[in-house]
């Protein structure tokens, strides 16, 4: 079913266009997405960057989350299947857009390591750029929801994305430590 209406068909759907369920979910993959890259972008090399190797590690770990995270959903999702082809199409359909942002999220750090590999910039300052970008698309996520909620984005909203990223880049610490 098409909620898109027709003068927006063809786009980028709007967050305000969308149910909010779908929202919800392409929020919560757009975080834990820049979290699991920000553990990555964190835990290569300079050498790796280097080599050109950090590039696939970056992009493997984007690619191999979102399809991990949309298998889980879709099994999840066959709990009370009615069996209709139908509803099943749109359902995987449904989870294979609202992850995409967890796919996505690893595209800037690679593209600043295969210009560190190409040797364009040093490698030392593609992995501080990368980092700190990750850091901030999370610390924006609560201006993101002030918005998508329909409200003017405020200072709390601000604070409360920097409080997020913070904690985001704490557990990416974390798991860089406990598992390399």
């Amino acid at each position: 079913m098409d909620r898109c209406p027709p003068e927006r068909r063809g786009r980028r759907p709007r967050p305000q266009d969308l149910p909010v369920e779908h929202v919800r979910d392409r929020m919560s993959s757009y975080i834990y997405g820049n979290i699991t890259v920000l553990a990555v972008a964190i835990a290569v090399s300079p050498e790796q960057i280097q080599h050109g190797s950090a590039v696939l590690t970056v992009l493997a770990t984007a690619v191999l989350t979102y399809l991990a995270h949309v298998l889980a959903h879709l099994v999840a999702h066959s709990i009370g299947a009615t069996g209709d082809e139908d509803a099943r199409r749109e359902t995987v359909a449904v989870i294979t857009r609202n992850a995409n942002p967890i796919a996505t999220s690893g595209l800037i750090p690679a593209v600043l390591y295969a210009a560190a590999w190409l040797g364009w910039l040093p490698a030392e300052w593609a992995q501080i750029a990368a980092v700190v970008i990750l850091v901030a698309r999370i610390g924006l996520v609560g201006v993101f929801l002030q918005r998508f909620s329909g409200k003017q984005p405020s200072f709390l909203g601000l604070w409360g994305g920097i409080v997020l990223a913070a904690v985001a880049l704490a557990i990416s610490l974390v798991k860089v430590v406990a598992t390399h």
